[in-house]
């Protein structure tokens, strides 16, 4: 599988700007899709870079899916309405390829997470992004295989170009922490062996939106 991860910074930082983004996506963005040959498996909005901020992720099945879609986009009128639109809405955005981190967590974890939160959603989803050490890639591989078995990872992605130490882990997130907590016995030894693999992590939570089919 191959992801598409686009970041958008609305034009206005604000729940009004939000709320006319996701009216936006539904009309002009969600439909095109399919036909387009992209699957959107995520819209989630954070405040930790932007107020409001969206992120939206769609999945392909390879490199030459990518590629049709492109060209579809090329060639659809209604494609064109929604990037027209999305430059009156999101004038500074990012987007970056994604790739699964090896079998540490296959798609099928991803697609039951999404099957599961129409039945039950989550709402909400945390980003953990971590650099591993160098020379450590397969172990981190490894640990997060055998962590899956026990922790709510649903996703784990590297960046197909930039950083090569980079790993985004997606999490079902629990309820924010409300007050300081002693890290205690589990979360200490957890955190110590990740931190042998991952010196450096820093984390995002993210709420899902109406639009989004991880819920």
């Amino acid at each position: 599988m191959i992801y598409t991860e686009e970041t958008l910074n609305l034009a206005h930082a604000s729940f009004e700007a939000l709320d006319n983004y996701i009216e936006f996506a539904q009309e002009k963005l969600v439909p095109v899709l399919p036909e387009l040959g992209a699957r959107l498996i995520a819209a989630l909005s954070s405040d930790v870079e932007w107020f409001c901020q969206v992120k939206q992720i769609m999945e392909f099945d390879n490199m030459a899916s990518l590629k049709a879609f492109r060209v579809n986009c090329s060639r659809s009128k209604a494609w064109g309405d929604y990037a027209a639109g999305l430059e009156d809405h999101a004038p500074v955005r990012s987007c970056r390829l994604l790739e699964p981190l090896g079998h540490a967590v296959p798609s099928e974890v991803l697609h039951q997470a999404i099957a599961d939160s129409r039945e039950t959603p989550n709402h909400g989803y945390l980003f953990a992004i971590l650099e591993a050490a160098n020379g450590q890639m397969a172990k981190l591989e490894a640990g997060l295989a055998e962590s899956r078995k026990f922790v709510p990872i649903i996703a784990s992605w590297r960046p197909i170009s930039g950083s090569p130490n980079e790993v985004i882990d997606v999490w079902k997130s629990p309820e924010p922490q409300q007050k300081y907590e002693p890290a205690g016995e589990w979360r200490t030894k957890f955190l110590r062996s990740v931190r042998l693999l991952a010196p450096k992590e820093r984390a995002m939570r993210l709420i899902a939106l109406p639009f989004s089919p991880l819920r």
